[in-house]
C-alpha cells in the first residue's frame, strides 16, 4: 500500500518508472522483425535470384543430395547431386546458393540452311556395334552416342554439359540436280553384293532426292549431288579406213543423266568426268573404228558416206549410253579431216565431179524452167478458158433465172385472171339468180294479188261492176240527199240501179 502510494506519487511528480512495459516491447519486436524481413528479402533478391537474360539459359548444379553413378556426369533426377539435366529457361527463379550453384549458357542457334547433330555425353553405353541412339528408348533408357533425329533451324535450350551439338550445312539440291542417298546406318541388305538396296537398308538407295532442302543426319545418310541437266562434250578421235589411212574426227555429244537412274549411274560409272571418259568417249571411239573400217578413204573424203556415218554414229552412241542410264540428246560429227597425201587428188576429182554435177543441175534447172514456163502458159490459158466458161455459164444461168421469173410472173397473172373470171362468173350468176328471184317474187306477188282480185271480181261479173261497187260503197254512206236532175252525172248511178236485172249478171 505504501509502495503503490509511493509509485503514484512518483508518477504524479514526474519521476522515473520501473517494471515491464508491453508497448515498448511490442515496438522493439516489430522493428527487429522488419529489419529481419528486409535483410532476408535482400538476401533472397540479391543472392538467391536466378534470372537468365534473353538468349540464355541457366544450368543448375546441386551441391548436396544423392550421389550419381561413377560413370555419369549428369544428375538425371532433381534429388541427385551434380549438374542437372534440364536447364532453366528465360524467367525468374529463386534457389538457395548454399545448396545450389548455376551458370549462364547461351541458347543453341541453328541457322537457316544448317542442321544440328546432338551427341549425348551421358547415359548408359549403347549396344555393341551401334553408335546411333534414340532420344529416349521405349523403356525410358538414354544411351550415349549420336542422336538419330537432327535439329532443324531454330533456337533450342540444350545443356552443353549433357549434349554436344555439331552444326552442319543442310543438303540443298538445286533444280537440274538430284541427290543420291547412301544409308550409312541401317538394316543389313536382304540381297548382299548389289549396287542398290531397298529403303531402310544400309547402302545406296534406289530412289533419288528431288530438288529441295533436306535436313538429314550426316552420320546416318550421305547425299551425293548428281547433275541431270544437259552437258555438251566435244571430242577428237581418229579411225582407220578400209585401205589403212587414218582420219581424225571432231564431234560433240549432248547428254544428260536419267533422273530416276542417277543412283545406278553414280555407283556403276561415277561422276560427270567418269561418264565422259567411260561412256561417251569410249562409245564414240569404238563406233568410229568399227564403222570407219567399212569405208575406203575415197568414200570418206568424197562425203558420200558422211550421212550414213553420222546416222550410225548417233544411233550407236545413243543406244550404248541408254543402257547405262545416260540419255544422249544429240551426237554430231562436225569434221572428218583426210590425210594430206590422198586428199589433194581425191579433192580435185571431187571438184570435177561436183562441177559436172553443177552443170548437169544447171541444164536440168533450165529444162525445168522451160517446163515451168510452158506449164505456166498452159495454166494461164486454162484459167482464161475457165473464166470464159464461168462467165458464159453465169449468163446462161442468169437468163434462165430471168426467164423462170417471167414465166412464174405470167403464170401467177394467169392464175389471178382465172380467179377473177371465176369470181365474175360467180358474181354474174349470183346477180342473175338474185334478179330471177326478185322477178319470181314480184311475179308470184302479182299473181297472188291478181288471183285474189279475180276471186273478188268474179262474183260481180266484170271489173267495171266491181269498180262501181267500190265507188258506191265509198260514196253511199256520205250521201244524205241528192239534188240533181235525172240527166246529170250524179244521177248516173241511180239510173243504173233502176235498170232491170240482167240474167247471170250482178244485182
Amino acid at each position: 500500500m505504501l509502495a503503490n502510494d509511493s509509485n503514484s506519487n512518483q508518477a504524479a511528480s514526474g519521476g522515473a518508472r520501473y517494471g515491464f512495459n508491453f508497448v515498448r516491447f511490442g515496438l522493439i519486436g516489430a522493428l527487429v522483425l522488419a529489419v529481419m524481413l528486409v535483410v532476408f528479402g535482400g538476401y533472397v533478391w540479391f543472392f538467391c535470384r536466378i534470372e537468365p537474360p534473353s538468349g540464355f539459359c541457366a544450368v543448375l548444379v546441386r551441391k548436396d543430395g544423392k550421389t550419381i553413378p561413377a560413370n555419369d556426369i549428369i544428375a538425371i533426377t532433381a534429388d541427385q547431386k551434380g549438374i542437372q539435366l534440364e536447364p532453366l529457361s528465360e524467367g525468374r527463379y529463386f534457389y538457395n546458393p548454399i545448396n545450389w550453384s548455376w551458370k549462364m549458357e547461351p541458347l543453341t542457334q541453328i541457322k537457316e540452311g544448317q542442321v544440328g547433330i546432338m551427341v549425348r555425353q551421358f547415359g548408359a553405353s549403347p549396344p555393341a556395334g551401334k553408335f546411333i541412339v534414340r532420344m529416349k528408348e521405349p523403356d525410358g533408357t538414354m544411351h550415349r552416342g549420336i542422336i538419330d533425329e537432327p535439329l532443324r533451324p531454330g533456337t533450342y535450350r540444350i545443356n552443353p554439359s549433357a549434349y554436344r551439338v555439331e552444326k552442319r550445312p543442310a543438303v540443298k539440291i538445286e533444280p537440274g540436280e538430284v541427290g543420291v542417298v547412301t544409308l550409312l546406318y541401317g538394316n543389313t541388305p536382304a540381297q548382299p553384293n548389289t549396287f542398290l538396296v531397298k529403303e531402310s537398308e544400309q547402302g545406296v538407295q534406289e530412289t533419288p532426292l528431288r530438288p529441295g532442302t533436306y535436313y538429314l543426319n550426316p552420320y546416318i545418310q550421305r547425299v551425293d549431288i548428281v547433275g541431270v541437266q544437259s552437258h555438251k562434250t566435244e571430242f577428237e578421235i581418229s579411225f582407220l579406213s578400209k585401205d589403212g589411212f587414218r582420219f581424225p574426227v571432231k564431234g560433240a555429244v549432248e547428254w544428260a543423266v536419267e533422273e530416276l537412274r542417277a543412283p545406278e549411274v553414280l555407283v556403276m560409272i561415277g561422276d560427270g568426268e567418269d561418264i565422259v571418259n567411260k561412256v561417251i568417249l569410249r562409245s564414240a571411239l569404238s563406233m568410229s573404228r568399227v564403222q570407219g573400217s567399212k569405208y575406203s578413204s575415197a568414200d570418206v573424203i568424197s562425203g558420200t558416206v558422211r550421212k550414213s556415218f553420222q546416222d550410225e554414229f548417233s544411233k550407236h552412241i545413243a543406244s550404248e549410253s541408254a543402257r547405262k542410264g545416260i540419255l544422249v540428246k544429240a551426237a554430231l560429227i562436225s569434221e572428218i579431216e583426210p590425210p594430206q597425201k590422198i586428199a589433194e587428188p581425191i579433192r580435185e576429182r571431187e571438184v570435177a565431179v561436183q562441177t559436172r554435177t553443177k552443170y548437169e543441175r544447171e541444164i536440168e534447172r533450165a529444162i525445168t524452167d522451160a517446163n515451168v514456163a510452158e506449164q505456166k502458159k498452159l495454166q494461164d490459158q486454162k484459167v482464161r478458158i475457165v473464166k470464159a466458161d464461168t462467165a458464159r455459164t453465169n449468163q446462161i444461168q442468169r437468163a434462165n433465172k430471168d426467164q423462170q421469173v417471167q414465166i412464174i410472173g405470167a403464170q401467177r397473172d394467169l392464175a389471178v385472171a382465172k380467179k377473177d373470171l371465176e369470181t365474175a362468173e360467180k358474181l354474174a350468176l349470183a346477180i342473175v339468180s338474185t334478179g330471177q328471184g326478185d322477178a319470181d317474187v314480184i311475179s308470184y306477188t302479182r299473181k297472188a294479188e291478181a288471183g285474189a282480185l279475180k276471186a273478188i271480181i268474179t262474183p260481180f261479173g266484170s271489173g267495171s261492176s266491181y269498180a262501181r261497187f267500190l265507188y258506191l260503197n265509198k260514196v253511199a254512206p256520205n250521201i244524205d240527199s241528192i239534188l240533181a236532175n235525172s240527166d246529170g252525172p250524179l244521177a248516173e248511178p241511180f239510173r243504173d240501179l233502176s235498170k232491170p236485172e240482167v240474167k247471170g249478171g250482178a244485182k
